[in-house]
C-alpha cells in the first residue's frame, strides 16, 4: 500500500490547539498513536450506518487530525485517499491511516511550537525598540 499524503498547511485547514498540545506533550507520541489506533478501529473499521457524522471534531486531536487529513469518514477515505468504502478496512489500511494522522499530529505539534517561539521573539524584539 502506498503511503498515504499529509495534506497542507493552508490558513483553512484545521490546527492543534494549546489544549491538543499539552495533551500530546503530556500522553507522548505513542499513547497518541494508540488512541489514534483505537479510534480508527471504532469509527472506521467496518463502513458505519451514519457514515460522515461518526467523528465529532473536538474533544481530542486525532479527531482534528481526522478531519485535516480527510479520513473522518468511510467516504473521505475513498474519495480522498482511494480506500474503498463498503468493506472492512485491513489491518495495512489501519496501519497507514494510523501512521497518517501520527505524522499530521507530530507535524503540527512541530510547527505550533516553532510559530510559538517566534511569535515570541517578534514580541521581544519589539518590546527592545
Amino acid at each position: 500500500m502506498r503511503k498515504l499524503e499529509l495534506p497542507g498547511r493552508e490558513p483553512s485547514r484545521l490546527r492543534l490547539e494549546e489544549q491538543d498540545i499539552e495533551l500530546i506533550s503530556a500522553l507522548g507520541v505513542e499513547e497518541i498513536k494508540e488512541q489514534a489506533e483505537r479510534i480508527v478501529n471504532k469509527k472506521l473499521l467496518k463502513q458505519p450506518p451514519n457514515d460522515g457524522k461518526q467523528t465529532p471534531t473536538a474533544g481530542n486531536p486525532v479527531y482534528k487530525a481526522m478531519h485535516a487529513c480527510n479520513v473522518s469518514s468511510r467516504q473521505e477515505l475513498s474519495k480522498t485517499h482511494r480506500i474503498p468504502a463498503g468493506k472492512k478496512l485491513k489491518e495495512r489500511e489501519v496501519n497507514a491511516i494510523v501512521n497518517l494522522l501520527t505524522r499530521w499530529m507530530v507535524r503540527e505539534h512541530n510547527f505550533y511550537l516553532k510559530e510559538k517561539e517566534q511569535r515570541q521573539e517578534s514580541l521581544d524584539t519589539f518590546k527592545n525598540n
